[in-house]
This record gives structure tokens, C-alpha cells and sequence, in this order.
């Protein structure tokens, strides 16, 4: 597999990944969490799936994995082929020094599969209990990428351990739509990566500002962009997705830093409660029979010009759905998504 550092002109074949999230509703324990999680990587690998995404969070049952790196590293070890990546490691609750050296040690040990994703979370509890100052929240996540980034070229006064083994350095991507976020991101070619819940309007917004910065005539790195997509044409499934989002936001609504806004915000820019989010949510998700999906992402991705995605499967909350809809996507869509790239992808028909 390609791997794209984000300072070489990307290699522009479609990647499909998974994101894990290990959210507690996923299974009657944290054992059959874990173990679904586990299911998923594995099959993911054996179905030919590029890439594994994995989140942090702390304090909350919306996503039971306080590590993103820990996991990561997890996963590399239970895999030989697939790129393992964060969504994100929560940048404010970690020195750079050390997610520096830790990407490092994972980029040596696995031969260059591992990609670190950063953003900077919100969650006021997060900093209390951790004790971190609320002020890093806003220079995050530039002000730790930044950091970084001379830690492995060395240009910091700091030797780390090991060196880093992918040249110029590992794939380093950036959770981020504030404007310094986004200059930073393009002035140094780091790939950004794309809430699930974002809409498409806004992250072709981010992206034509990204390519505006650019400055060359250069591509772009392969932004990632996360998505719910559910391979069920039960006449029920999206409203069972919809369930499963209003409890997952009710796990994950909690309070934000004093500077953070509020995080679910309406078409007219006011609040919305957690039922009405879902709800939006749900109506931006990718749900029904795999021919739909393959025309619905692939207007998606002729909109966005996206070529890398990460399928979040787990959001319907139910894990046979889930296992199903990993396996369906991946032989049923997957083929049609990566046909040639002169093949219109939104008028693309799986053949059974």
C-alpha cells in the first residue's frame, strides 16, 4: 500500500478505510466492545480495506478508548498490511515530545503503517480531571503539530528515539477547520480530516480555502473524509440509525471549554438538542442497498473530489448490522468506488 507523507504529490487511487469509535452501546460489556472492534480490524484486513481509523475519548461511553495510539498500536500488532491511523489523538492532552515518539516507535515497528491524526477535542472534563490548562485548547492542534514536525526532522534541539522511519516523516493529518488550522495545514501539505457529522457544503468550503493557501500547482494530499455509511435496505434502517445517534450523543454530550462553541450547531447557526442533530445526522448518512450506496457516494465523492474515506459502520449501533455492512461495502460498493478513474462513480451499478 501507498503510503503518502503529505509533502509528496499523493498517489490518487481511491482509499477506503474504517473508522472505530468503541462506543459502549456497541455491546452489553466493554468485553464485546473491544471484541467487535477486534472483528471489525481483522475483517477489515481480510477484505482488502486500505486503511483503520481509531478515536480518543476520555470520561464518556460515547467512544471507550482513552488511547487512540494505544489502540492503534493494538491494531497494528493484530494486522500485517493495513495503514492504522488516529481520528483523532487529542492533541491538547498530550505533550508533542511524546505522540512525537510514539508515532516514531509505531512507524519503526510497523514498517510505516501507522498515521497519526490530530485534533483537540473540547470536553471541559477532559482538561479538568487531566489537568490541563483550557488555553491550550486554542492553540491546538497547530501548536502540537508544529511541534512535531521539527521533532522528526530535527530541527528542534532534541534527538527523539527512534528516528522516524518514513522519509521525510510519517503521515501527519490535522482535524481542523479554524483558520490558522488550515493554514498551517496547507502551508506544510498535511491532510485534513473530516468530522462524520460535517456536511458536504462545509468541507468543500475548508478545502477550496485549503487549495487557495496551497500556492503551487502541486495536488493536494488525499484529505480523509469520515462518513456513516450503512449497506441495509431494511425499510427501517435509517431510523435505526437515527436511534442509535440520539443515544450516542446523549453519551457525548457533555461540557465543552469556556472558548469552545457550542458543538451542534442548526442550518440557521443556532443550538440544536441531541434528537435534532441525530435526526440530521441520520438524513446525511449514506443508508440503503449496496446500488445506492455506490450512487450516493459516488455523487459524494464527484462533489468533494474526495479519494480517501473512512466508512463508520458502527454508527447503527447494532453489531451483526455492522459486520454486515463492513463485509457488503467491501465486496458489493468497494469494486465500483475504485473502477477506473475515467468511470463516472455516480453512475456506476453493482453486479451482484
Amino acid at each position: 500500500m501507498t503510503r503518502n507523507t503529505g509533502t509528496e504529490t499523493p498517489d490518487r487511487r481511491v482509499k477506503l478505510g474504517v473508522l472505530l469509535n468503541l462506543g459502549a452501546g456497541l455491546g452489553t460489556t466493554p468485553d464485546e466492545v473491544f471484541d467487535l472492534t477486534l472483528e471489525q480490524a481483522t475483517a477489515a484486513e481480510q477484505l482488502g480495506y486500505d486503511e483503520l481509523w481509531v478515536t480518543e475519548h476520555h470520561f464518556i461511553r460515547f467512544g471507550m478508548n482513552p488511547s487512540a495510539t494505544t489502540t492503534a498500536a493494538f491494531l497494528l500488532g493484530c494486522t500485517s498490511r493495513i495503514g492504522v491511523g488516529t481520528a483523532v489523538a487529542l492533541s491538547p492532552l498530550h505533550h508533542p515530545v511524546d505522540l512525537a515518539e510514539r508515532t516514531a516507535l509505531l512507524d519503526q515497528l510497523s514498517h510505516g503503517r501507522f498515521m497519526l491524526g490530530l485534533g483537540r477535542g473540547g470536553y471541559r472534563r477532559d482538561f479538568d480531571v487531566l489537568d490541563v490548562d483550557y488555553a491550550r485548547w486554542d492553540s491546538e492542534p497547530v501548536a502540537g503539530a508544529r511541534r512535531i514536525l521539527d521533532l522528526w526532522s530535527s530541527t528542534d534541539g532534541v534527538e527523539i528515539q527512534p528516528p522516524v522511519r518514513t522519509r521525510p516523516h510519517p503521515e501527519l493529518l490535522l482535524a481542523t477547520s479554524s483558520p490558522a488550522g488550515i493554514e498551517f495545514a496547507a502551508r506544510n501539505r498535511l491532510a485534513l480530516q473530516h468530522y462524520f457529522a460535517t456536511p458536504t457544503e462545509q468541507r468543500v468550503r475548508l478545502e477550496a480555502r485549503y487549495a487557495e493557501l496551497l500556492g503551487d500547482e502541486r495536488p493536494a494530499p488525499d484529505h480523509l473524509h469520515t462518513l456513516i455509511i450503512v449497506v441495509d435496505d431494511a425499510p427501517d434502517a435509517r431510523k435505526r440509525l437515527a436511534a442509535s445517534l440520539r443515544a450516542m450523543f446523549r453519551d457525548g454530550d457533555h461540557p465543552l471549554v469556556p472558548q469552545a462553541g457550542d458543538r451542534h450547531i442548526g442550518p440557521d447557526g443556532k443550538p440544536v438538542d441531541r434528537a435534532t442533530m441525530a435526526a440530521s445526522v441520520a438524513d446525511l448518512a449514506i443508508v440503503g442497498s449496496p446500488n445506492q450506496v455506490v450512487d450516493e457516494l459516488g455523487r459524494f465523492m464527484e462533489t468533494t473530489g474526495a479519494t480517501r474515506i473512512a466508512v463508520y459502520h458502527e454508527a447503527i449501533g447494532d453489531p451483526a448490522t455492522t459486520m454486515k455492512s463492513l463485509q457488503d461495502f467491501a465486496i458489493l460498493v468497494a469494486p465500483q468506488i475504485c473502477a477506473a478513474p475515467t468511470e463516472s462513480a455516480g453512475s456506476r451499478t453493482v453486479r451482484r
